[in-house]
């Protein structure tokens, strides 16, 4: 029962955000990268998460687990999404460098990304706490939701805010990819992942909401034309390949 209430009072909270948003907007410039809209896919995501969870585990969760370790059976287990979930993270600092037109400067897209995932690391690890859900590989009961997914989907929203759905697209296809692989190698439901990509958005949301109010707390006032580029090169002694980073105000 306590899971329950606090199972509604997570949603209930991501339902009211909206209200309370548009009313600090009108109070104060500093989250005017806010928009009630952006909350409808992680409320939705998360949403139905939990509701499989609680509802559609054993016709759903357990369904699917058990036709994913049908096609997995006899084939070798590949953590290849132990290492593709850092992928996003690493198109929203390094695209800039390849002279992809970002919305931020790397600077403001560095603080982006350490709100987003000081956020997602908090949420998911306290989430995790309060569900205490048995992983269906039964290891431990840190299932709900999948921290994995939670990484992969911040990064995948960070990116398309920042260079739009041209990039998003593919780093979407990667965030996806994990949360598939973790169900698929027994590690989660799909209540798990479900959800885990709807904290993540939500997270990357909110690094982005709080990133002037962040510069604002911090001092941190960047000229508007800083650049920033990476420019390779060769060592003439020892021939060995290097990169230099350059900057421009």
């Amino acid at each position: 029962m306590d899971r329950l209430k606090a199972a509604l009072l997570l949603i209930a909270l991501c339902l009211a955000s909206p209200r309370a948003g548009a009313q600090r907007i009108e109070a104060s410039d500093s989250l005017q990268a806010f928009d009630p809209a952006q909350l409808i896919a992680p409320c939705l995501l998360i949403g139905t998460g939990t509701a499989i969870h609680y509802m559609a585990h054993n016709t759903l969760d357990v369904a699917v687990q058990r036709q994913m370790q049908e096609w997995h059976a006899g084939k070798p287990d590949v953590p290849f999404d132990d290492y593709i979930q850092y992928a996003p993270l690493i198109m929203d600092l390094g695209l800039g460098f390849t002279g992809v037109k970002a919305r931020n400067c790397f600077i403001d897209r560095t603080i982006e990304a350490a709100i987003a995932y000081a956020s997602a690391g908090i949420l998911g690890a306290s989430t995790k706490q309060i569900f205490h859900t048995l992983r269906p590989n039964e290891t431990n009961y840190l299932s709900f939701p999948s921290g994995h997914t939670i990484f992969a989907f911040t990064g995948a929203e960070l990116v398309r805010r920042e260079f739009g759905w041209g990039w998003g697209a593919g780093a979407y296809g990667i965030a996806t990819t994990v949360a598939v692989m973790r169900v698929y190698r027994n590690w989660h439901w799909v209540s798990d992942v479900l959800a885990g990509a709807g904290i993540g958005i939500l997270c990357a949301n909110i690094g982005c909401w709080l990133l002037e109010p962040t510069k604002s707390l911090f001092g941190i006032e960047l000229p508007d034309s800083m650049t920033f580029a990476v420019v390779p090169g060769v060592d003439p002694v020892s021939g060995t390949v290097c990169a230099s980073l350059a900057m421009r105000f």
